[in-house]
């Protein structure tokens, strides 16, 4: 298992890819009519920094968030990021959710754009691995 780096270590700029998606028709969560599912990228690495379904974008973007700022996947650090690319529409709503998280003084800025394939792809394996384990 890789050291996690001191906190005197530099640790490398992080950026995030922020989507989101209703998965409403192929996740089912008991007791939710509606499930949407925000995941957090990491841009150097394509691991998942963080990852919700809820009922809402709302809460599924907050529990993300803390999450990805918190506990990333596997051997991410965690850290506030410096920049955020967010899918299209997604951009305020994120810098808001920032907004609200303890970090640093300033949000990182946020840039909405349309997500690339290999973005896109670990999405739709992670609703693919998901609706296969509910099914």
């Amino acid at each position: 298992m890789p050291a996690v780096p001191s906190i005197l270590e530099k640790v490398a700029p992080i950026t995030w890819m922020v989507m989101s998606r209703d998965v409403s028709d192929r996740i089912r969560v008991v007791g939710q009519p509606v499930a949407i599912a925000v995941m957090i990228l990491d841009v150097d690495t394509g691991l998942i920094r963080g990852l919700s379904v809820a009922e809402d974008i709302f809460e599924a973007m907050s529990q993300s968030v803390e999450r990805a700022l918190n506990q990333p996947a596997g051997s991410l650090p965690p850290g506030y990021p410096q920049r955020v690319l967010a899918a299209v529409g997604l951009g305020d709503l994120v810098a808001a959710e920032l907004g609200r998280q303890p970090g640093p003084n300033g949000r990182p800025h946020v840039d909405e754009i349309e997500p690339g394939d290999e973005a896109e792809e670990i999405f739709d394996l992670f609703v693919a691995a998901m609706s296969h384990r509910a099914g």
